[in-house]
């Protein structure tokens, strides 16, 4: 078993990602997520896998926190939900909004989810809302999600603007915000941020 890898991480697309640890270089299929929260970055990132062995050949997914890999690895146990549907589920929602809809068992949300039907949603609610939702965890969730959004600035609107064209292209709305805030510079125009996110998204 490939507990961990730690590597550059360069981004192939918003589900696959290459992990070069000196010796050899890894695909990684994961959630888009993981890929844009590891890939891009000067240092080496350490990476949680997963390796599924099929008759057919292996594939290893990766996670960028504990956090992800426990839900994935709760999500494979739920009939119809294999690892690569697992990764399209994580993909769907930011993390803790994910956890919350299981918990809360809003299938609406969850059905929203690209390739996610109700039926496989209401499984994975019935079967995993009691065991993500132990006591505090839901009021855990909303703590961290107050602390984070406090500590961030505020949104200008070359951010939000730059935010949206990312969004156009399939970036989800947490990471495009993510990327755009951490592109931003003092005076730069939406369009020069722009720039910058795609350039720094595909180092």
């Amino acid at each position: 078993m490939i507990y961990s890898l730690t590597g550059k991480v360069t981004l192939e697309n918003e589900n696959l990602i290459i992990v070069d640890t000196g010796a050899m270089a890894f695909e990684v299929i994961c959630s888009a997520h993981t890929a844009f929260a590891l890939s891009g970055k000067s240092d080496a990132q350490t990476v949680l896998t997963y390796l599924q062995v099929r008759e057919d050949g292996m594939s290893l997914f990766g996670f960028a926190s504990k956090k992800e890999k426990n839900l994935f690895n709760d999500l494979i146990q739920i009939s119809g939900v294999g690892p690569k549907m697992a990764a399209t589920i994580l993909s769907g929602l930011p993390l803790d909004d994910l956890i919350k809809a299981i918990i809360n068992s809003d299938i609406k949300l969850l059905s929203s989810i690209k390739g996610l039907g109700k039926k496989t949603a209401e499984r994975i609610a019935l079967e995993l809302s009691s065991k993500l939702g132990g006591e505090g965890a839901l009021e855990s969730i909303i703590e961290n999600n107050a602390a984070a959004v406090s500590s961030k600035m505020p949104v200008k609107k070359e951010i939000e603007e730059a935010s949206e064209v990312l969004m156009s292209m399939g970036v989800s709305k947490a990471d495009a915000i993510e990327i755009a805030k951490t592109n931003y510079t003092e005076g730069i125009t939406s369009e020069a941020l722009v720039v910058a996110c795609l350039k720094n998204m595909h180092k």
